[in-house]
């Protein structure tokens, strides 16, 4: 005989075995008793069937049948039989939590939920020995159920790591996975409700605010593997938007992780962004013409709508990119890079600005310190990085006392003695760069930094110059980086350092007259001082900056140095003046852009980190902040002088076949 077990028949005798069936024994008495007034009717009497068969529900309808008890039996039965050396009902168990929601065998989300509610009362039942049932509650398509599901499904995790600490890295990296790829609406279970992908991705997020509040200490834990967790660099623009995205939505409410995870992408993106510049070296010059004309021809009449760039990747066929040749497939490549690069600077600029333009100060002030520390620690001592450090270029400009923090900033840590000696020439870099270009930097604060470095130039000459025998790069380097940021500094800014005449006429009007301009307090003593010194800078720094400085100078009345550069012109750098390329120029390793042979080895590189910026989806943050370069009345006349004018525009930057490659580029891959 067969007995299916229902709730209601083995409400009490589930203990006996999950099911069970009563079986009444009639005798010749108890017909009897039927005719007996109810009054005197005695208790029937009753005893187990030993022939019984006794089985768990199995069919689809009988299984959504079952109620809270009877559920709770069989998981605790599986358990106990599972340690004892029978896992066939434990496996049964693993099966139905990971079977698909929207497969024939699947429970509905109902039933589903009395188990994970059960399991979470036999937490402690869940040890190593019972390691893959818990990776079968981790495999389990949660995301898709209904709310009440998901509620007793966090609750689950949130028991589980609290009593098994060892168990918090898979769950966290269970929810971290979900940053990258989602699983699919359209996987659900037929009763359940259709949950978008917005939804998905909160659900994920409200899972993982409640574990770290819940158990503070895992924000350790999950430091590591939102790091080990970033997409690769050759993974598509979507799925690295799709990461960084949710990385921000953690600092909301992980402030804790803020730091790490701002650090984390600055230090990823510096990654795609050199790479990106070695790209670009790789590239014959004959061939990047050729290459870059035909993606001017064949973007030329496309309109970047600006909002499908996270998916440009992920357009093209296996079979078209292996028909491409090898110097197309590198252009291919790079254009991706270009876009990457490009949609991940846009979604930065797009997280950091309600912070600085309506948030507290408590708050300014923190965001801004998280970028000196990316400044500081990732982005300077990368050999040219070619965009990410515009983020600090903009937000840097958002008001006067920002302004100030990052000059001072740059200017400590190219005076300061105890920094390897590349970062400081390159914060000499930075620095010159920033007071020349960024277009909302005072007046005022460009005499102050310029008055600044020269007081700083004037020391280490006194401090040298009994001991200096000539031009030497290798044992003065930081000397000449000062110098060098100087020249820059008044090729851009020189209308800055004139102090106004009163008499009405502007500084254009004066030079057109034959007067000479009144210049602020200092400046010409310094450079004077220092440029006919024996350190003789104007033969180490940057031939195209020096001959550019020598105009303006002359055209100004200034200072005419012509003579010392036909001088310089016989003087010949050798290693015994000259220096090394470790010191000479940032990088160790020659590039086509580092690269140098003969005497312009021994010369500084012409390396200003803040030059024009083509990214064609991320620039618009930067348009207002940005100073071009201006022509200068009389001198800029003819087309020579507008040429070495553009030399230096354009200095520290690509090829111009180079510029045009990244901006059209990335316009394509934005498309």
């Amino acid at each position: 005989m067969v007995f299916l077990a229902s709730e209601r028949a083995i409400s009490d005798v589930v203990a006996t075995s999950i099911g069970g069936s009563l079986k009444r024994k009639h005798t010749s008495s108890d017909f009897e008793e039927d005719t007996l007034p109810s009054s005197q009717t005695k208790r029937p009497k009753v005893a187990f069937d030993p022939d019984v068969e006794v089985r768990i529900l199995e069919d689809w309808n009988e299984r959504n049948e079952k109620g809270l008890e009877l559920v709770r039996e069989e998981v605790r039965r599986g358990l106990e039989k599972h340690v004892a050396g029978d896992s066939t009902s434990y496996d049964q168990l693993k099966h139905l939590l990971t079977a698909k929601p929207s497969s024939d065998d699947a429970s509905s989300t109902s039933l589903l939920r009395k188990y994970i509610v059960v399991l979470n009362s036999h937490v402690g039942l869940l040890n190593k020995k019972c390691s893959g049932l818990v990776h079968a509650i981790l495999d389990c398509n949660w995301l898709v159920r209904d709310e009440s599901f998901v509620g007793s499904y966090i609750r689950l995790l949130g028991s589980l790591i609290s009593a098994y600490g060892g168990y918090t890295g898979p769950v966290l990296q269970m929810l971290v996975d979900n940053f990258v790829e989602l699983p699919s609406p359209v996987v659900r279970y037929l009763d359940d409700p259709i949950i978008r992908r917005p939804q998905l991705q909160s659900r994920a997020h409200q899972c993982l605010k409640y574990l770290l509040r819940l158990i503070p200490s895992a924000s350790g834990s999950l430091s590591s593997i939102l790091s080990s967790s970033f997409p690769f660099s050759t993974n598509t623009t979507k799925a690295h938007v799709e990461y960084i995205r949710n990385l921000l939505k953690l600092t909301e409410y992980a402030p804790e992780l803020k730091g790490e995870i701002l650090a984390l992408v600055t230090e990823r993106l510096v990654k795609i962004d050199v790479q990106i510049q070695v790209d670009m070296e790789d590239l014959e010059e004959d061939i990047e013409e050729s290459l870059v004309q035909n993606v001017l021809h064949n973007s030329q009449n496309e309109e970047d709508d600006g909002d499908d760039v996270a998916d440009a990747s992920d357009g093209e066929s296996v079979s078209s990119e292996e028909s491409l040749a090898g110097d197309e497939k590198h252009l291919k490549d790079l254009k991706e890079s270009v876009g990457k690069m490009d949609a991940i600077l846009d979604l930065l600029f797009d997280y950091y600005h309600p912070i600085f333009a309506k948030g507290s100060i408590f708050d300014i002030d923190d965001t801004f310190e998280h970028l000196l520390s990316q400044f500081a620690n990732t982005v300077l001592p990368t050999y040219r990085s070619r965009h990410t450090q515009f983020l600090l270029f903009h937000f840097g400009q958002s008001s006067p006392a920002l302004i100030e923090r990052f000059a001072g900033a740059c200017a400590h840590l190219s005076f300061d003695k105890t920094r390897p000696h590349i970062m400081r020439l390159a914060a000499a870099a930075y620095l010159a760069s920033f007071i020349a270009r960024g277009a909302h930097v005072s007046a005022k604060v460009v005499r102050d930094v310029f008055d600044l470095l020269g007081s700083h130039l004037d020391s280490l000459r006194q401090a040298n110059e009994y001991a200096c025998k000539g031009p030497d790069l290798r044992r003065y380097g930081a000397y000449y980086a000062i110098a060098q940021a100087l020249l820059y500094i008044f090729c851009f800014r020189w209308r800055d350092l004139i102090i106004s005449s009163d008499d009405g006429f502007d500084d254009e009007d004066i030079l057109f007259d034959g007067r000479d301009l009144l210049w602020a307090p200092g400046i010409k003593e310094v450079m004077t001082r220092n440029i006919y010194s024996k350190f003789n800078p104007l033969k180490v720094c940057s031939p195209t900056i020096v001959t550019q400085f020598a105009r303006i100078a002359h055209h100004l009345r200034f200072m005419y140095v012509f003579p010392l550069l036909e001088t310089n012109k016989r003087l010949r750098l050798s290693r015994s003046l000259g220096s090394s390329s470790t010191y000479g120029n940032l990088p160790e390793r020659e590039t086509a852009l580092s690269g140098k042979r003969g005497e312009a080895a021994f010369q500084l590189d012409a390396y200003f980190p803040f030059d024009p910026y083509h990214l064609p989806r991320s620039k618009r943050w930067i348009e207002g902040d940005y100073i071009e370069w201006k022509s200068i009345p009389g001198l800029d006349d003819d087309g020579r002088d507008e040429d070495e004018a553009s030399d230096l525009d354009s200095q520290g930057e690509e090829s111009d076949e180079e510029q045009e490659l990244e901006e059209e580029t990335a316009t394509e891959a934005s498309l």
